[in-house]
């Protein structure tokens, strides 16, 4: 029984012991992992690309407290072919004895197949920036980087002719029917004006017109007007006359053309009309001088001439 108690006694008095250097065991376990620190830790995301694609590489590194840490290694000419677009150092935080930093570098991939890092160093410097530790670093992470092609391919594949959009026929019916509205609506309103035009017409007198043209001539003359300007002016008047009162084409046609038209119509007075023309094609061509006395007759025959031919046309109605 005696040893028993003995064999107790000697673990409660070890356990006690135990116990009582336990904190000085902890105090020298975290100031041993303080002073194997630095540890650095590297990840590359995401861990498939293609090429062009862009690469986010963090690179976390925990050191004292009472330390500072660089990345160096990691620059534009180190990570050719791909491109370095950007770097930054992400906010530190600390913890018992220790702080972590984090530092991220942006990258354009174009190599093939598999991207790594290049070696870096990671530089750790005391309060007073004296460099303190020098850590080598070869990160053994890798992406997969994939081709835009197909790599088998090894010629450009025929182009495929432009396929034409089918458009349904609901959506082309209305449109087919409004340009025609629009069509007959413009071919309507075209033909009243037309109309409303030649109504407009055929409600002036051309005898009306001729006559006040013919007295205005007639005082021209009085006043002074040359004769050879005179039956120049009364044929231009009577061709007008005959052409709108008759339907023929007078102002344009030679008199022979005239005389030829009004005899199929059987026109009264042809004969006072033909040697009025006839007289002013004299005056005109021939060089014939008439007289101020033979000016006016011709004025007058012709005034003669338009008042008959109104009354021919208007008695019929009445």
């Amino acid at each position: 029984m005696s040893g028993r108690s003995d064999r107790r006694s000697n673990a409660v008095s070890r356990l006690v012991l135990l116990l009582l250097f336990l904190p000085a065991l902890l105090f020298s376990a975290g100031t041993a992992r303080c002073e194997n620190l630095p540890g650095v830790t590297v990840a590359l995301a995401p861990d498939t690309v293609l090429v062009g694609d862009r690469v986010t590489c963090s690179i976390r590194v925990d050191h004292r407290d009472d330390e500072t840490a660089t990345v160096e290694g990691i620059d534009s000419l180190s990570v050719k072919p791909s491109v370095l677009l950007a770097r930054r150092q992400g906010p530190s935080v600390s913890g018992t004895g220790y702080r972590r930093e984090t530092f991220e570098f942006q990258l354009a991939v174009f190599t093939k197949e598999r991207l790594t890092l290049p070696p870096f160093t990671v530089v750790v410097r005391n309060s007073a920036g004296t460099v303190t530790k020098r850590v080598p670093m070869h990160a053994s992470n890798s992406i997969f980087v994939r081709a835009l092609t197909d790599s088998t391919m090894h010629e450009l594949r025929p182009l495929k002719p432009p396929v034409r959009p089918t458009i349904p026929l609901f959506l082309l019916l209305p449109f087919f029917f409004t340009v025609f509205g629009i069509a007959v609506a413009v071919l309507l309103l075209l033909f009243f004006l037309k109309r409303s035009v030649r109504r407009s017409v055929e409600k002036i007198d051309p005898g009306q017109v001729a006559l006040r043209k013919l007295r205005k001539l007639s005082s021209r003359l009085s006043g002074g007007m040359p004769p050879r300007d005179c039956y120049d002016e009364l044929s231009n008047i009577l061709r007008s006359f005959l052409e709108n009162h008759y339907r023929i084409r007078a102002l344009e046609a030679v008199t022979q053309e005239i005389e030829r038209d009004l005899e199929k119509l059987a026109a009264p007075g042809l004969d006072i009309i033909m040697n009025l023309l006839r007289q002013a094609d004299l005056v005109k061509f021939a060089d014939s001088r008439p007289d101020l006395e033979e000016s006016r007759l011709s004025v007058q025959k012709a005034e003669e001439l338009v008042r008959n031919a109104r009354t021919e046309k208007t008695e019929p109605m009445k």
